[in-house]
This record gives structure tokens, sequence and C-alpha cells, in this order.
């Protein structure tokens, strides 16, 4: 990696679910943040160094003033909900995003080409240091999301609102709306020594040689606990608080519909969007899905790992 005076990078590579991305920046250093450290395993080999990936999409990032361009056509508004939309110009997609503090002023433009394979950053810098400085966990998030949806979305899979624990080799997906134990899960399963979990709120399905695959991402939920590994799918389980661990089948028209309520889907773009919903309904159809119903204590992991032994759906 190229390095400026004072061993400060100029260059990084993030890697997400076999998605590499490449970003320089100028303008501006780039500053240390609490939200930082949930990338460093994303990040080449774990550092801000190390052999380089391939890469899918090459950023720049330019510190200053933004630049005023006029939408000509507008693609999808969610400034009122989530501060940020994204329109058409000059043979441009164009991402552009408020901060979530008020008065709420512009802060990021990303201009990208139609296929995302490379595009210009700019941002404000943060000038409440002595120095102008710039966060890498604030330029992608949200951007990054979106960034990732699309090009998860041009036939690779979807980001998924959900717990992803590998257990014993094997990746377990654990769907469900907020509250309804992802998290609470997420930390019955960290006293486990051979336990890695992947994330507890934005993961990734992916499918690639014939099957599908799990992977983490540098965002987290309230567990606070990420990695980068990638495994194979073998079950989707379909969480809620119950008096007692049990697992319970359902009609495949349930688990649909349960399913994609937690997708992140790309809604601006017709295209993406079909295939998105033909991706998880091949999921649905091909990895084995359940309810779970669990209690908040330990017993719930060997409950489930009895489960995967038997092959069979039981209370305890």
């Amino acid at each position: 990696m190229t390095r400026s005076v004072g061993q400060v990078p100029e260059r990084l590579q993030l890697t997400i679910a076999g998605i590499g991305i490449e970003l320089t920046w100028e303008g501006a250093r780039l500053a240390k943040d609490a939200g930082q450290k949930f990338y460093q395993g994303f990040l080449s080999n774990g550092q801000c160094d190390g052999p380089h990936r391939p890469i899918d999409v090459r950023l720049h990032l330019q510190c200053g003033d933004l630049p005023d361009i006029t939408p000509e056509a507008m693609i999808f508004d969610a400034v009122h909900n989530n501060l940020w939309r994204l329109f058409r110009a000059n043979g441009r997609s164009v991402y552009e995003f408020w901060d979530t503090k008020p008065p709420h002023p512009r802060v990021q433009l990303a201009v990208m080409l139609p296929d995302l394979s490379s595009g210009q950053i700019y941002r404000r810098p943060d000038h409440s240091s002595p120095r102008r400085s710039w966060s890498f966990s604030q330029l992608m998030r949200p951007f990054g999301e979106l960034l990732l949806v699309n090009l998860l979305s041009q036939g690779r899979g979807f980001l998924v609102h959900g717990l992803a624990v590998c257990d014993h080799g094997e990746g377990w997906l654990f769907i469900g709306r907020s509250g309804a134990g992802k998290t609470t899960l997420a930390n019955l399963y960290k006293p486990h020594q051979d336990v890695t979990i992947l994330g507890d709120e934005r993961v990734v399905v992916t499918q690639a040689d014939g099957q599908f695959w799990l992977s983490g991402t540098p965002w987290p939920g309230e567990g606070f606990t990420v990695s980068a590994d990638t495994v194979p799918l073998r079950k989707i389980f379909f969480l809620e608080h119950g008096r007692s661990n049990v697992l319970l089948s359902d009609s495949l028209l349930t688990f649909y519909g349960l399913f994609f309520q937690q997708l992140f889907l790309p809604f601006w773009n017709g295209e993406a969007l079909e295939f998105a919903m033909r991706f998880g309904e091949e999921i649905l159809q091909t990895i084995p899905a359940q309810h779970l119903a669990f209690v908040n204590d330990a017993r719930v992991i060997e409950f489930l790992r009895e489960q995967r032994k038997h092959g069979t759906a039981a209370k305890d």
C-alpha cells in the first residue's frame, strides 16, 4: 500500500462478501474513530496493507466543498426518511447525502458510472479538529451499504437484516424483525470458542460454485461483533422469543413473507429488484427453514446443535 508522509495510508482496499472496493483520497487526513475498528478484518489482510484482492470498484475521495449537480432524472428520493437520494446527471448515477444532525447540511456526493465500476466521492471534511480530516466509518454509512446492495444485485446476492453464525463450519442465518432476539441469541453464542458470529444486523447471502454462502459485513447491531468470514449457508431460522425452545415448520409462502420483509432491496432498479426476488425464492426452495422460538438462556445453543444432529423439529 502507498503511504504518505507520517505513515498515513493514501489507499485502502475493502473486501465484503468477495466484493473488492478500492478507495483513494486527497484533501484531508484519515481520522480514527470508534466505528473504524469494525472494518479492520475487511481491509486487505486485516491491516491497512498486505496483498491486494481483486477490485470490483475504484473510488476516489476528494475532501472539500461539494459541487452543485442538477438532477436530470430523480431515481429514488429517501431524503425525508433516510437523508439520501439517488438521481441521474450527465450519464452518471449520483448519490447525495445529508448529515443526520440538525440542521442537516449536505455532507457527501458520490458520482458513479452506471455499472458502479468507479466513482468520485466528494465529502465535507471535519473542521472540529485542528487538521482537516474525514471518517471512514461515516463515509461508508449509508453509502457503503447502498453500494453493496447495488453490487450484490448484479447477479451476486443480497444484504439481509439478520444474525449470521458459523457453528462448526456451518452457516446458520437467523432472521427476525427488530426485537425478535438476534442480539440476545448472539450474546448467548459469544462464550462458545468454536463459534464465529459474522454479524447480528447486516449480513450477506451470495451464490457461487453451486451453493449459497453466508458472509459478514462491517456493520454490526447491538452485539457489536462482526467477521469478514464467508461460510456455506446450511439453515435458516425465523426468530421469536418463547416459553421453551422449539423448532416449528411452516408453509413456504409464510417464510417468503417473513424473509422478504428483512431484505435490503434495490427498489430504485427494477431489473435488480427482480433478481433479488428470484434469488430469495431460490434460497428458500433450497435451504431448510424453520421457526425458532427460544428462551434467553444458554440451553438454546445445545438445543440447536442436537436438532442439527437428528434433523428433526422438537421441543426441549
